[in-house]
């Protein structure tokens, strides 16, 4: 019997999974989950019933440590290396996004003035 994945679709940031629920969806053991917490790769909450708890956002980061360690041969300690210039990266490709957006905002500034001499000119030289 194939075994699918799960994979977790919830809308609420601040929802959270149990241990249990986490290992499951990520397919690693709840050991592991608590020496990635331990390494903090992942942030544990304890959710209303006393239980630690992960969210969507760090099941998913879960997901990509699992395959770092386990597909790559990572270790936790590389792995926090890896996803601390991820996190970078992302950081300095919003900001390029940013600048690049800025940067096009000004280029029609330019034009519209350009074309508002190039106007004005064109009214002197008829007169």
């Amino acid at each position: 019997m194939k075994k699918y994945p799960i994979s977790p679709f919830y809308e609420d940031p601040e929802a959270r999974f149990e241990y249990r629920i986490v290992a499951r969806m990520t397919r690693v053991s709840e050991d592991f989950i608590l020496l990635c917490e331990k390494e903090e790769l992942v942030t544990a909450h304890t959710m209303l019933h006393g239980v630690k708890g992960l969210s969507a956002a760090d099941i998913s980061k879960l997901k990509l440590i699992r395959y770092l360690h386990e597909e790559m041969g990572l270790p936790l300690e590389a792995i926090d290396l890896v996803l601390r210039y991820r996190e970078r990266v992302k950081t300095m490709e919003r900001q390029l996004d940013e600048m690049e957006q800025r940067l096009r905002k000004k280029e029609q500034e330019h034009q519209t003035e350009v074309l508002t001499l190039c106007r004005r000119m064109t009214k002197l030289r008829g007169e």
